[in-house]
């Protein structure tokens, strides 16, 4: 028996100890947070005198600029600031003779290695936590909030006493959300009355998710965007059109009671800015032809830093420097744009040592119009007999300058060069893109899809990259096929035989991504290059005929965010065994029977909370907050282990799909005592 029992705790000690590292692999970043918050309130209390005859208000982020100003609390500030900075505790040897810097790195020390709370009296320790063994030797190798704690014989993981005493209260759950015309966002909340006189901060977190709806489950991780002694914050980095939610902590010396409970979304609908110009743009590989006459040289750049819309694709133009002035016709040939946002290009037929000037823009689609960001420039120089290639870059145009504030001012930023298709938010999925082992030796665009004669068509035509010979053929075949489409059909491939340089596709569908592709018919044991390009149609919804009047749109073809998710969950049932003096459960359900066009399922969102009489009693105020476990499609059952004996809970299961969350059951159940032996 005593074998037994020493490997059951065994085995308990090594799952609640590896449970413990992945919770602080986890939540590190926030630990590290608070450790600082909490480093900065002991500076400031130990400063309070001086600080209570020099501000009438405490809570002020002019008393943190007082302390950086004040040499000794700047002092004590000094590991505080790095930790937050840079997440790195500050070495002890610039703080060598520096008294306040000492001791505040000997705290921030003693938080990494404790945590909050007292480990209580040894006597009251009862279970597992009074067992003659040594389960723990720190805190961190206890999960949640327990210590490692002596219980008179050994060391085990136990609740903390006095795990709240003069920490601060949660500040109100409600925040308030200010957007101005410039996109600055002031978030706003409401703090409860102070417990101490020490100094409070506050640590301010958001998370955020793009599409049509708000969503929990695609959002992104929690991110820590600010630290202040204020109850509001100004941020200057929202993106328009994203769905963001916030928490608020309240921090002093002895620490904090947690994060609030998320806040309402806020979504943000301003105009988007201008995507910021391309980054080191430079020249790679250089070739020739083996004649010499002409020149292939790759450009490759970085892409812009992260904006307010992605990159759609770039356009590049190049010109001979110190050449005539180019006609429109040159202007136009000498321009090309990537495939997607691919950030580099092959430029043939360039004239052998002979000085360049090339510009990279970058173009994002905001609905139907055109953001354009400012040209990087590359100067070089094409190589000749014996010289190597030589370049400089710089950059010029918008994106020096402030962006314009709303769409009036930014109307005139928008232009018509190819591709014309606007952006379509398109299902993910595998998306092979064209690699040409050689370049083409024909550059195929397309126009905009345009609706005629009662059908969507697209113009193509194409150019070659040389001057034509008598051997090149004027016959070209043409292929093209929907990729991918909102509408999830699919169609076989489609090909022309060509006379000329020109074709126009006709009945095409809408909201498509279209592949492309020509290439010259060539003689036998000729290798054959193709030239390829994408064309993305738009929804029917948006095209006009003749007229301004409205297209009929097949319901086939309608996007899926309008098709409803019907499956459901249902009976719910529940089984509830004793394992080891705890109360477990085993919860089943079912999904309701599969019909032709329903939208398949992601997965499930299995939630359960304690309640109490008071709370069902006041629909649902002041509840616990909730458990929540994201299950795969196939499961259709979940064991929780630790719940409450004689208590009542509310569980819901909802079904999860690509597009959302969608229908639930809920059911409330009250747990039955325990009466039965240790299995």
């Amino acid at each position: 028996m005593t074998l037994c029992w020493v490997t059951v705790v065994s085995v308990w000690c090594l799952i609640a100890l590896s449970s413990a590292r992945r919770s602080g692999a986890e939540d590190g970043d926030v630990l590290e947070k608070i450790n600082s918050a909490r480093c900065t309130s002991r500076c400031l209390t130990l400063h309070m005198t001086q600080l209570t005859a020099s501000f009438k208000h405490l809570q002020s982020d002019d008393v943190l600029g007082w302390c950086d100003s004040h040499r000794r609390c700047s002092q004590c500030l000094q590991p505080c600031k790095e930790l937050w900075e840079t997440r790195r505790s500050l070495s002890q040897t610039p703080c060598e003779k520096l008294h306040e810097c000492v001791t505040s790195w000997e705290f921030l020390q003693s938080l990494r290695v404790g945590k909050q709370g007292d480990c209580p009296p040894p006597q009251r320790a009862t279970g597992f936590a009074a067992a003659c063994v040594e389960s723990c030797s720190a805190d961190k190798h206890c999960s949640a909030s327990k210590k490692c704690c002596f219980n008179g014989c050994g060391h085990t993981c136990q609740a903390p006493a006095n795990l709240y005493k003069g920490v601060p209260l949660k500040p109100r759950k409600d925040m308030s959300f200010l957007e101005d015309l410039q996109g600055q966002l002031e978030v706003s909340w409401m703090s409860k009355f102070n417990v101490t006189i020490e100094p409070v901060l506050y640590i301010l977190q958001r998370r955020w998710n793009r599409g049509i709806h708000p969503s929990e489950d695609d959002a992104s991780p929690w991110n820590t965007v600010a630290m202040t002694m204020e109850d509001r914050v100004l941020l200057k980095d929202v993106r328009p059109h994203r769905w963001y939610q916030f928490r608020v902590s309240a921090v002093n010396s002895q620490g904090t009671r947690g994060f609030t409970t998320p806040s309402k979304h806020f979504f943000s609908t301003r105009d988007p800015f201008p995507p910021d110009t391309p980054q080191n743009v430079r020249a790679g590989n250089e070739t020739q032809v083996p004649d010499g006459s002409r020149v292939g040289v790759q450009v490759l750049w970085d892409p812009p830093r992260e904006g307010d819309l992605p990159v759609h694709h770039y356009k590049v133009t190049w010109s001979a420097r110190h050449a005539p002035r180019p006609s429109a016709q040159d202007r136009k040939d000498n321009a090309r744009v990537t495939l997607e946002a691919l950030c580099e290009m092959d430029l043939q037929g360039l004239l052998p040592g002979t000085s360049y000037l090339i510009q990279v823009q970058a173009i994002s689609y905001w609905g139907q119009k055109r953001l354009k960001s400012g040209r990087a420039q590359l100067t070089f120089t094409t190589q000749s007999t014996g010289k190597q290639l030589t370049f400089t870059t710089e950059t010029k145009g918008l994106s020096s300058l402030p962006a314009p504030p709303g769409p009036e001012r930014m109307k005139g930023e928008f232009s018509n060069e190819l591709p014309s298709a606007p952006r379509l938010v398109i299902p993910a999925g595998p998306e092979p893109v064209p690699r040409l082992a050689t370049p083409p030796t024909l550059r195929l665009e397309a126009a905009s899809p345009h609706y005629h004669n009662d059908q969507l068509q697209v113009k193509v035509f194409w150019k070659r990259r040389h001057q034509e010979t008598p051997t090149d053929s004027s016959t070209y075949i043409l292929r093209w096929y929907p990729h991918m489409c909102v509408s999830n059909v699919t169609k076989a491939e489609k090909r022309a035989t060509v006379q000329g340089t020109h074709f126009v596709i006709t009945g095409l569908l809408f909201a498509c991504k279209y592949w492309i592709a020509v290439a010259p018919i060539a003689a036998e044991g000729v290798e054959r290059s193709e030239a390829v390009t994408a064309v993305i149609t738009p929804p029917c919804s948006a095209v006009r005929a003749r007229g301004g009047k409205a297209v009929p749109c097949a319901k086939e073809e309608l996007p899926l965010v309008s098709r409803k998710v019907v499956m459901r969950p249902e009976k719910l049932s529940a089984e509830f065994h004793t394992v080891n003096g705890s109360l477990q459960c085993l919860f089943r359900w079912q999904l309701s029977q599969d019909a032709p066009g329903q939208t398949p399922i992601a997965g499930f969102q299995f939630s359960w909370v304690q309640v109490s009489p008071r709370t069902i009693a006041t629909d649902g105020q002041d509840t616990l907050i909730s458990q929540t476990q994201i299950l795969a499609p196939d499961q259709r059952s979940l064991t929780v282990r630790g719940m409450q004996p004689d208590s009542t809970y509310k569980l819901q299961v909802q079904v999860l799909s690509g597009r959302g969350s969608g229908p639930s059951v809920a059911r409330t159940l009250h747990t039955p005592p325990l009466n039965t032996t240790l299995l």
